[in-house]
């Protein structure tokens, strides 16, 4: 499966993401981001998916600040600095920590799939 690794320490860029037997990624992605795997699906849509280490918080260096986006704010997510407001486009959102994942996500089924060209060049972005 291809999908995009963004380091910590580096510029985003593609990579395969080996599949085991059972078609499961899991193995892979915790692998890629040093521990168990945590679904962070705001910023690009619900047809990209980024995972991140679940206690990257307290165990990862710092990667990327992530902004409000226009679609955050008509869905109505809360300020993580507060909870008491409803996100402004541009907002100050949250931190993500360690090495993040990105992969295609198909919202019918449920599961995970190449990105494609189009979405790696927007995860590039």
């Amino acid at each position: 499966m291809k999908g995009m690794l963004i380091p910590t320490d580096g510029t985003p860029h593609a990579i395969d993401i080996q599949q085991d037997e059972n078609g499961s990624a899991l193995h892979d992605l915790q692998q890629l981001v040093g521990g168990y795997i945590e679904p962070f699906d705001v910023i690009f849509g619900e047809n990209i998916c980024l995972y991140v280490n679940e206690e990257g918080l307290f165990t990862c260096p710092p990667n990327r600040a992530i902004f409000a986006t226009e679609e955050m704010a008509k869905a109505g997510y809360l300020s993580q600095l507060d909870y008491s407001k409803v996100v402004e486009m541009g907002d100050f959102y949250t931190v993500l920590n360690g090495d993040i994942v990105a992969v295609g996500f198909d919202p019918e089924t449920g599961e995970s799939r190449s990105l494609t060209d189009g979405e790696t060049a927007r995860v590039e972005g």
